[in-house]
């Protein structure tokens, strides 16, 4: 064995010489990381991969081989539970059931060879199992606060370890184009684990415009290179860009090829419906995001034709899409392979079906009284969304504290937004509150927190316009004396399905009714319109973040509207 000094790291690194690798690997005389049943160091420069025995790695030979070969055991000791923490327990979470591949085969490799992804890898396990049990650590223990300081401690030196040496090797130029990504993929769960949203999104869009340099090169090389690219790491940049969209957008576009032919295929596999649906989940928003400008803009009353022929054909996917599901469904149930996981993944999909059906609906109309009409696809949003949590629940119950991949976010979130009956949109709000509490960028309790602000504000001047200061038909939910809880919302979810009862008269009034929305603080620049003058009375420091929404306001003199905008501090 030869012994080298790493000193990124302070400490010796052993560099055995194996015989158990690959035999392409023994020809070019490198060291094989032995992952089966192709290693990564073949797989990645497009040479054959040839084992004598092509068993798959278990986490055993990563535990018992670590990368950290510190003469400090009790750290070897951590980093080593850390790892079977995220083998056993975080990846499953992370990526949910259609993505565990990557999070329990593919990172794991390239962990075993790439120091700076196994540091990443084991501060998520500290990060993920820290955030599970702090919401309540003073009834932990002191004994268990003291673990769970000792693992945040952790997470934070492991990450910036794996920083550095992501750095080091790129001012070098010697870092692998896959390291560097899964190394992107991994910061961008760090980061949104701890709450950092702005350096989450920013590391997105670094990886994003990575791929776009990095792209042509390797479609023109080896075809297990552009297979790895397209296949797996593309399509989790792209279910990310759907979170990216919901607060003002990314390069997301730039990562999507043809789709016009992408939808009409039939599905062979829930992965294939999820990949497809996000598409639509991405064109469909930025659609009616064009439509709401130019009728902003134009002053106009509907849409040109061009916005008519991009609306019937996004319609056309979006029945296509609906019709090779049903057809996936019935064929999963004849043959009885539908796992609870699968029911709850089902649940979920057909959830952002119906949020994207409301969207074409209701795009080519400034109309907020529209989404009234819908109520009945609203409350399948809810009913669907309530079944969705079976696909991520873990085997205690619980909903795990972080995922990465799509989930009951944002057709709650759209829920709480645009519809206006009370009890669906509390059930929403409900439903919200017990989801995962972060899902890709951003904390879910801050989407309840916004939608949560927005329905007060609107059933609060619904009551004075009607004059009306207290009423039951608001259930025992409704508070006089301060916002709703998350606790009494969570009572909500069995109005979800409920038939509504609600008079119209006291429906949310069209001239109360909160439109387009903007967050935004201060020292990042104001929204267009906006000045100092508009946010001044609140007396908040230039790091405050402030919701921007606007409402039609109606003319004394006749019946004629104007958009007004209106500010408000918001306080998580």
């Amino acid at each position: 064995m030869s012994a080298s000094v790493d000193h990124s790291r302070g400490r010796s690194k052993v560099h055995p010489r194996s015989r158990l690798g690959c035999r392409t690997c023994k020809i070019r005389r490198v060291k094989c990381g032995e992952e089966k049943p192709s290693c990564v160091r073949c797989t990645s420069t497009g040479r054959k991969c040839d084992f004598e025995d092509a068993q798959p790695p278990s986490t055993i030979s990563v535990i018992a081989n670590p990368l950290s070969l510190s003469p400090n055991t009790n750290t070897v000791w951590r980093e080593r539970r850390a790892f079977a923490y995220y083998f056993e327990s975080a990846a499953s979470s992370i990526g949910g059931g259609l993505d565990v591949d990557f999070w329990r085969t593919v990172v794991p490799q390239v962990c075993r060879y790439e120091p700076a992804v196994w540091d990443a890898i084991i501060t998520i396990s500290a990060l993920f199992e820290y955030a599970k049990k702090s919401p309540n650590p003073v009834l932990q223990g002191r004994d268990s606060q003291i673990s769970l300081t000792q693992n945040h401690q952790d997470a934070l030196g492991w990450y910036s370890r794996s920083v550095s040496a992501v750095r080091q090797r790129i001012e070098q130029g010697s870092v692998d184009v896959f390291v560097g990504l899964i190394s992107c993929v991994l910061f961008i769960c760090i980061e949104a684990i701890q709450g950092n949203a702005d350096g989450a999104l920013q590391l997105y869009r670094q990886g994003v415009q990575l791929i776009i340099a990095l792209r042509p090169q390797i479609a023109s090389g080896a075809a297990s290179q552009a297979s790895m690219l397209e296949d797996t790491i593309i399509p989790i940049f792209v279910r990310l860009g759907t979170f990216a969209l919901a607060i003002g957008g990314a390069p997301v576009t730039a990562l999507l090829n043809d789709t016009e032919h992408a939808l009409t295929k039939q599905f062979d596999s829930l992965k294939s419906a999820r990949e497809a649906i996000v598409l639509l989940a991405i064109e469909i928003p930025l659609f009616e995001t064009s439509c709401t400008k130019h009728l902003l803009q134009a002053g106009a009353s509907h849409v040109p034709e061009e916005f008519n022929l991009k609306l019937f054909s996004l319609a056309t996917r979006l029945k296509n899409w609906h019709t090779s599901f049903e057809k996936l469904m019935t064929s999963l149930r004849t043959k009885d392979l539908l796992s609870l996981q699968q029911i709850g993944t089902s649940a979920l999909l057909l959830s952002y079906h119906e949020m994207l059906y409301i969207m074409l609906e209701t795009c080519t109309s400034l109309s907020l009284m529209q989404f009234d009409a819908y109520l009945p696809n609203f409350q399948n949003i809810v009913e669907q969304c309530g079944n969705a949590p079976k696909a991520s629940e873990r085997s205690d119950g619980t909903q795990p504290p972080f995922t990465f991949e799509v989930n009951v976010g944002l057709p709650l979130w759209f829920t709480s937004l645009r519809c206006r009956e009370p009890r669906t949109r509390r059930a929403a709000l409900a439903l919200l509150y017990q989801a995962p509490s972060v899902q890709g960028f951003y904390q879910c309790s801050i989407w309840a927190t916004v939608g949560r602000t927005i329905m007060e504000l609107e059933e609060s001047r619904a009551m004075e316009i009607n004059g009306v200061h207290h009423t039951p038909i608001f259930g025992a939910l409704e508070s006089t004396n301060g916002p709703i809880s998350g606790s009494e919302l969570a009572t909500t979810s069995s109005y979800a399905v409920s038939e509504p009862r609600i008079p119209a008269a006291l429906f949310i009034p069209e001239e109360v009714r909160i439109g387009p929305i903007a967050a935004f603080r201060p020292m990042d620049g104001f929204p267009p319109g906006t000045t100092e003058a508009d946010i001044a009375k609140w007396n908040r420091g230039p790091d405050q973040l402030f919701l921007r929404f606007s409402r039609n306001e109606r003319g004394l003199a006749d019946d004629s509207c104007r958009i007004v905008y209106e500010y408000i501090p918001l306080d998580f």
